[in-house]
């Protein structure tokens, strides 16, 4: 009872958080923010000295990803960005534990 309550909910039509002019300028303003965040992470995975500081910032630039989508869905109100940005986060963790196996592992001798 209580899910069809939430899913009715967010698969309403009329969008109540786009609504407002405050949380249209938040949402603007965060996407800025996570632009240049998107943008100094790409510098780190470019320049990091090493493969654990490239590890770290694919991870990164996937989690600002997923920022952007969020504050996306909650710009336009549409709930399948939601959905996306969870499927996202999905693949990211799955990645990063593969990534943190095969630097654990080493190179083969």
């Amino acid at each position: 009872m209580m899910l069809d309550c939430l899913v009715n909910f967010a698969t309403a039509t009329n969008p109540m958080l786009a609504a407002t002019a405050w949380v249209d300028l938040t949402a603007q303003v965060s996407m800025v923010v996570l632009v240049i965040a998107l943008f100094l992470a790409f510098l780190r995975l470019i320049l990091g000295p090493s493969l654990p500081d490239r590890v770290v910032a694919i991870d990164l630039v996937a989690v600002l990803l997923v920022g952007l989508i969020a504050v996306s869905a909650v710009e336009t109100g549409e709930v399948i960005f939601l959905r996306v940005a969870m499927v996202v986060a999905l693949f990211n963790f799955i990645g990063t534990i593969g990534f943190c196996w095969y630097l654990q592992r080493g190179p083969r001798k």
